[in-house]
């Protein structure tokens, strides 16, 4: 096994949309998923560009397919390569995480018998955002009977490279053709979307060194394409090379001029060589401060590896505007809105290894913020409710019902109104990475404006209730999705209290620190002193279900009072307990979908102690649907069990994660990458195993140990400065 690889060695055709997703090629600027570029029927072909959307009837807007770059057919006398076609002899794909390449090699036999060795490397640039680069190699074996039939002269080869706009998010097209046209050896591509206007321009080269092949270029407002022809005797390899560049409207400068210019700049200046070093460099740099090293766990070490490469291709390392989608760049998923997801499992791997990125991620929540002050407007609230699914703006994204995916009813969705804890959620990650970074630039001129605006929200969205002393949230969802329109979620609640509090905390600093900031913010958010003080009224009298004596939390008023559900009855099911029951019978238990009370204790680690750890545990673990529950929460209960010395439950609820899209778990891999799933993997490992908490000093480790495990290395930064923790069993 070579621990940076991901490889498979023969082809099952069951398996070709789940594993289009874990072959996807990326940089953060657009993905391409691992479809071939021959094709396959019933492939799902999709290049998804950071922040560009295109408007849909229900949900608001998606990542808009663009035309497929990825188009080489090879026919050989006439026929047509493709998997489906003729006989496959040999077959191996190859990821190489370590480089972003993918590499494919296959022996094949055509219908009329004719043999051919196919090898193909392609990758999506990590040093230059805007380029795709695809080798293709075709070697002529010896042909069986040739001499008898008088076939010596060499076989036909004809390889048609092409920009395929027949490509739509499943049935829907969002992008038509405004223009086509060559530049010397160059093909371009001006697409629009639809109804957003978006601009796309895509230039294409195909070349090839090989003497006795021609060239010729085709224009098409459909499918652009070059075709290159000419014969192969046996033994002999011909090799071309496919150029793309991209760039959109929402790049600095004219799309059109910067795709051909630095195109055709590439062409004079580099080859498929260089462009392949400067790749491999780029991937090298990035692995130098992320990568973690296990001993003693092959498994586990590519997985987390692959976790940590999957992160990377979905963020841009300079774009605010946009931020990391639950499926990242990487399928139609969710359509590319974006979550909670980013801020409770994904920015803490930026934060820590990436904070430019991090600082990138939360300065688009920043960009929210109007958006986010007229949706708590429009719902009779004061400062600012974030959407529970955004794209571009602060407006709510997310769809009014949908289809259940297991049980195929048709359900109201109920998140953009009820999932009020995101707002909290944004809050803490602002705070977060503050406190990790010590960036006091970041919290004074976008930071605290946030924490107000959100504290403000709080304050108006609690009910006062005069006769228990006490504030409470009502009719609201907590992480737990099964369970609607429940009473003081303790997640909510807890973290509405904490939010108010840390923006009390941060607006004594900024008074200290920064106080012109203060009272422009003061004068901005008319933060009066009556303000503030019923902010911390709120946070002094908040209810939470708490029973202090024993530690355990009530998930939400009358949780208690549910049923419990016999999971006995439900032995080898395949589907989720909400997939079976429904969703309005699912409501009637104890059987939640993700962590819940438990993510509140995950998530603010250090205000409660090991004795409430353990019994929140002992009583919310077992009722947790951690196989087709949530992707989130398996290997973030990894932490917690770690605390509590639970090695063998920490390492199974770890695979869980760590495998969920790399062996297809759930089945739903072909929608994309659980990228939240990746960042709770990297929490697993470095908060989890390795134990690292950071203090304002430094940090300290507490590793815990699964079988089998010698070694925990890796790095992170804190406060600016770069940490290298390398942690051995003794």
């Amino acid at each position: 096994m070579n621990l940076w690889q991901i490889s498979e060695d023969t082809f099952n055709r069951k398996k070709l949309r789940a594993q289009e997703t874990v072959y996807t090629n990326g940089n953060g600027y657009f993905c391409s998923r691992g479809t071939f570029e021959e094709g396959y029927p019933r492939a799902t072909p999709a290049t998804l560009l950071y922040d560009v959307f295109d408007d849909i009837p229900v949900g608001k807007e998606e990542l808009a397919n663009v035309p497929d770059w990825l188009v080489i057919k090879l026919f050989v006398n006439g026929e047509r390569f493709r998997l489906d076609l003729g006989k496959v002899l040999e077959y191996r794909r190859t990821l190489d995480m370590q480089k972003g390449v993918i590499s494919r090699h296959v022996r094949w036999e055509s219908p009329s018998g004719i043999r051919l060795s196919i090898s193909i490397e392609r990758f999506v640039s990590l040093a230059d955002e805007h380029v795709g680069c695809i080798r293709y190699s075709v070697t002529a074996e010896e042909q069986p009977g040739a001499a008898e039939k008088g076939a010596t002269g060499g076989i036909d080869i004809d390889l048609r490279a092409t920009l395929n706009t027949a490509m739509g998010n499943y049935d829907l097209m969002h992008w038509e053709t405004i223009d086509q046209g060559q530049e010397d050896e160059l093909l371009w591509l001006h697409s629009q979307t639809r109804h957003s206007l978006v601009q796309l321009v895509q230039s294409m080269s195909f070349t090839t060194r090989d003497q006795g092949f021609t060239r010729e270029a085709f224009n098409s407002d459909i499918a652009p394409s070059i075709h290159l022809r000419g014969k192969l005797v046996p033994g002999a390899t011909m090799t071309a090379e496919k150029l793309v560049v991209m760039y959109t409207s929402r790049d600095a400068g004219d799309p059109g001029q910067n795709a051909i210019e630095q195109h055709a700049k590439l062409l004079r200046e580099s080859g498929y060589d260089d462009l392949l070093s400067r790749n491999i460099q780029a991937w090298s740099d990035y692995w130098r401060i992320s990568d973690i090293l296990i001993e003693g766990d092959d498994k586990a070490q590519q997985a987390i590896r692959y976790s940590v490469y999957q992160l990377r291709i979905s963020a841009s390392t300079h774009d605010d505007r946009y931020s990391v989608a639950a499926k990242g760049l990487t399928g139609f998923g969710y359509r590319g809105h974006i979550f909670q997801d980013t801020e409770i499992f994904m920015l803490p791997y930026f934060t820590n290894v990436h904070p430019s990125i991090a600082r990138n991620l939360l300065l688009y929540r920043y960009r929210l913020l109007p958006g986010a002050r007229a949706k708590a407007k429009h719902n009779g609230y004061e400062g600012a409710q974030y959407p529970w699914e955004s794209t571009l703006d602060g407006n709510e994204a997310t769809p009014p019902s949908i289809i259940h995916p297991e049980s195929g009813e048709l359900i109201p969705v109920l998140h953009g109104r009820l999932e009020v804890h995101i707002t909290a959620s944004i809050s803490f990650a602002v705070w977060k990475y503050w406190k990790t970074t010590g960036d006091d630039q970041f919290m004074r001129d976008y930071g605290a404006e946030i924490l107000f605006s959100t504290a403000t929200f709080w304050a108006s969205r609690a009910e006062s209730h005069p006769e228990h002393n006490d504030y409470e949230i009502n009719d609201v969802m907590g992480p737990d999705e099964w369970h609607e329109h429940v009473n003081n979620n303790a997640y909510t609640n807890y973290m509405a209290r904490w939010n108010i509090q840390a923006a009390l905390d941060v607006f004594n600093w900024l008074q200290t620190n920064a106080s012109d900031k203060a009272r422009a913010l003061v004068q901005q958010l008319d933060l009066s002193d009556q303000r503030l003080q019923h902010w911390q009224d709120v946070a002094v009298h908040m209810r939470i279900p708490w029973d202090k004596e024993t530690g355990l939390f009530e998930q939400f008023d009358g949780f208690f009072k549910l049923a419990p559900l016999n999971q006995e009855e439900f032995k080898g099911r395949t589907k989720s307990y909400q997939g079976l029951l429904g969703v309005e019978e699912v409501q009637r238990y104890q059987i939640i979908k993700q962590a819940d009370v438990l993510m509140l204790i995950i998530v603010l680690d250090q205000q409660f102690d090991l004795k409430t750890k353990r019994v929140n545990w002992d009583y919310y673990y077992p009722i947790t649907d951690h196989d087709y529950g949530s992707s989130l929460t398996p290997a973030l209960h990894t932490i917690l069990a770690c605390e509590l010395g639970l090695v063998d439950p920490a390492y199974t609820l770890f695979m869980k994660g760590a495998l969920v899209d790399l062996e297809d778990l759930r089945g739903n891999a072909a929608e994309g990458i659980h990228d939240a799933c990746c960042g709770a993997v990297w929490q697993a490992a470095i908060l989890g195993f390795a134990g690292l908490r950071l203090t304002d000093d430094g940090y300290t480790t507490s590793p815990t140990w699964p079988e089998g495990w010698t070694r925990i290395a890796f790095q992170c930064y804190h406060k600016g400065e770069l940490l290298s923790i390398d942690l051995r069993k003794k």
